[in-house]
């Protein structure tokens, strides 16, 4: 991701930061706070309506706030005059002291704005995907799977023995009476989780059935016409019909160039949180009074 996380960029995000800190700690209280009259302008509607949204986009939220009939504007003035209100009651009673949930709220806040910058200094390169897939390749293979339908005897309620030997003879049964797929359902016992399996991974028919009939499966050849069994699972017999198998494969780039792309950019907006957040912390010295047990 060295290509992803630009030095300048970096630089930008780590300046912006810092006058974003600098402004909190020099910028005077806000009066409004303190007073009974709630200003409602364009200014602290645009900040509402982006935190209503979650995109910190302020160019999105006036086009959004324009487009609003004057009934939609109505209804959001009034929600913001409702939340400014009973915001500055709950500072008046102190409500915001040593209280863990509003202290992450505020972290959140802090994050929310954070990513917004962050968004907007990103610039994934078709390079960088290319990078991003062959750093990556083994996230994108496509494990082989199959398709098939199977009818169950439980060898709770039977035993094993018997079990097998239903599994047997319906075998002969289907194959005979040439049984087609979709009829499956009408034969056997209920099993306690599906009938028809389509495009599922080893990993998965694994879960269902244990890995000795997974493996037993996936090597049979697919075939629409004939029951092959019976399959011995974790809960009883099976007798199986797979009609389709998909070796597991390396997709090419651009095959999926949309994922891998989206990929990309998620760890990179990732990545450069992180260093914001690391940013921030680099302004404050932290003085360790905390002792551990052992005195160390």
């Amino acid at each position: 991701m060295k290509n992803i996380i630009r030095e300048p960029l970096v630089h930008f995000l780590a300046i912006g930061m810092g006058l974003f800190i600098l402004f909190g700690l020099v910028a005077p209280a806000n009066d409004n706070l303190d007073s009974k009259t709630i200003v409602v302008n364009r200014n602290a509607l645009l900040t509402f309506v982006q935190y209503r949204s979650k995109a910190f986009n302020p160019e999105v939220a006036a086009a959004r706030l324009d487009a609003l009939s004057a009934a939609e504007l109505d209804l959001l003035i009034a929600d913001f005059v409702r939340e400014e209100a009973l915001h500055r009651q709950a500072l008046a009673l102190g409500m915001d002291a040593n209280d863990y949930v509003i202290k992450q709220r505020l972290i959140q806040s802090l994050q929310f704005i954070t990513n917004g910058f962050v968004n907007a200094a990103i610039d994934v390169s078709d390079e960088d995907v290319a990078e991003y897939y062959e750093a990556n390749k083994d996230d994108y293979f496509v494990d082989p799977y199959i398709t098939f339908t199977h009818v169950y005897f439980s060898t709770d309620r039977h035993g094993a023995e018997q079990a097998r030997a239903l599994a047997e003879t319906k075998l002969a049964q289907l194959n005979s009476e040439s049984v087609h797929f979709s009829e499956s359902t009408r034969h056997g016992e209920r099993f306690l989780y599906n009938v028809n399996y389509v495009e599922r991974t080893a990993d998965f028919i694994a879960s269902h059935f244990g890995t000795p009939m997974a493996t037993a499966v996936f090597e049979l050849e697919p075939d629409s016409e004939t029951w092959r069994g019976p399959f011995e699972s974790s809960y009883g017999y099976h007798v199986v019909m797979l009609t389709r198998r998909t070796d597991g494969n390396q997709p090419e780039l651009s095959e999926i160039e949309a994922a891998v792309r989206d990929d990309a950019e998620r760890i990179a907006i990732n990545e450069l949180n992180e260093l914001a957040v690391q940013a921030i912390v680099a302004t404050y010295d932290v003085r360790m009074d905390y002792e551990l047990e052992n005195g160390e």
